[in-house]
């Protein structure tokens, strides 16, 4: 009985008793006792992405892979990657350490049984805990997509519906926080947001005068996010597409036509960017009078970026004030180190959120030496936000790695999860299979 309880209550409290009765109805409507109906939808997402060239991800229930192994199996063939969403549909936040880590195991044997290769995670329902993490760094997985920043909508679209949900993941404000990876050296795991409102938000939670109006969100989230040099973790449920056609292809129309580029890229493959940036360096040689050498030294299409500097090398103009250097090594004279100071006091956390921003920092006593200098003995994740726009605002001569690769000033991830795939996968979910 538990095991049919559990998954009631966790679906009311986020849609609530009457949204739930509605969504029994659009589940029967959707999906079919076969996978031939839920394979429509997920053929036409496919079509789209290989029309723009765009790579993405689609975590899917362990229990659901194993049900349907054959059909996942030809998409993953045409290169989506398939990212755990749990073994089970339920509520990890709820769950202990030792629970958590023998379901992902149980997750985890299921993918290598069915031959599909893993990297990542998100939880159902977007919920988690501080056992997740460390879970899924003990698991071994790469990264987790299970964090989600929420962007502004205009009230007069937003219902008390999106507001319940939005509480019940614990969204936080993508105005007040980076929508950008983060690496928990703690669990050794790179942390990606998810990105609302998502497909749901659009098709069931927010209010709209006409389609056309809901079809030009996810455009101007992108617009947002690469303004900032962030990252778009765009969420589309594939049995959603035939709702959110219109608009994916005016978010992936808008990459296309944005520049700098946009990188379009799946989530492995991003975190996978991202520890390579966290590792990247920067060699610093003095050749000759206020004269320094710059070498790169990263993953392939590391970027090295330069303001307000009077650059002795090839370069092109980029963005936000910046030049690209073309010719490496890059020279550049300047009477102070254009990099970011750090005095020997400040917080480790401080230096590690400056370093996977491809910040230059070095740690110094000497702040007239630099052309910014920061020293703060604590540093918190409120803090981040402020402390980005303080840098990226300001106009002082500066030398950084790019966030991306190949001079891409935002990326874009597509995702979205696969949580049935047919009538059984939901009916069984309310039975803990």
């Amino acid at each position: 009985m538990a095991s049919l309880v559990e998954p009631l209550t966790t679906a009311i409290k986020g849609k609530g008793p009457a949204a739930l009765l509605k969504q029994v109805g659009k589940i029967i409507r959707r999906f079919g006792l076969t996978v031939a109906k839920a394979d429509r939808p997920l053929r036409r997402l496919s079509q789209i992405l290989q029309q723009f060239d765009c790579p993405a991800t689609l975590p899917i229930t362990a229990v659901v892979l194993a049900r349907n192994s054959t059909v996942i199996g030809e998409y993953a063939d045409q290169g989506i990657e398939f990212a755990v969403h749990g073994y089970r549909h339920i509520d990890y936040s709820q769950r202990s350490l030792e629970e958590q880590v023998a379901d992902f195991q149980r997750a985890c044997r299921v993918f290598d049984d069915h031959g599909m290769h893993f990297e990542g995670f998100r939880c159902p329902y977007l919920r988690w805990n501080d056992d997740t993490l460390t879970a899924l760094g003990q698991t071994g997985f790469a990264y987790d997509s299970s964090s989600s920043l929420v962007w502004d909508v205009d009230e007069k679209h937003v219902t008390p519906r999106y507001r319940r949900v939005l509480g019940f993941y614990g969204s936080q404000p993508a105005a007040d926080s980076p929508a950008l990876p983060y690496l928990d050296t703690a669990n050794d795991l790179v942390r990606i947001p998810y990105c609302l409102p998502d497909d749901e938000a659009l098709v069931e939670r927010l209010e709209w005068d006409s389609p056309a109006e809901m079809d030009q969100v996810w455009p101007e989230m992108l617009r947002q996010t690469h303004k900032r040099g962030e990252l778009l973790t765009l969420g589309l449920h594939p049995d959603r597409t035939e709702f959110c056609s219109n608009a994916l292809i005016a978010t992936l129309e808008q990459a296309l036509a944005l520049t700098p580029a946009v990188w379009c890229a799946r989530l492995s493959d991003i975190a996978l960017w991202w520890r390579g940036l966290c590792d990247a360096t920067v060699q610093v040689r003095s050749v000759g009078q206020d004269a320094l050498e710059l070498i790169p030294d990263g993953p392939e299409g590391t970027t090295l970026l330069l303001r307000s500097l009077d650059v002795r090398t090839a370069a092109s103009p980029w963005a936000g004030g910046y030049q690209r250097a073309t010719q490496a090594p890059c020279v550049i004279h300047t009477r102070k180190r254009p990099f970011i100071g750090v005095s020997p006091g400040s917080s480790s956390i401080l230096l590690s959120f400056l370093r996977q921003q491809g910040y230059i920092v070095e740690v110094s006593s000497q702040p007239d030496a630099y052309t910014f200098y920061i020293e703060r003995s604590s540093f918190s994740r409120r803090e981040e936000r402020p402390l980005l726009d303080h840098i990226e605002e300001a106009d002082f001569p500066l030398a950084r790695l790019n966030r991306w690769p190949n001079g891409a000033r935002g990326a874009l991830a597509v995702t979205g999860d696969i949580d049935v795939l047919t009538l059984w996968d939901y009916g069984l979910r309310f039975f803990g299979r």
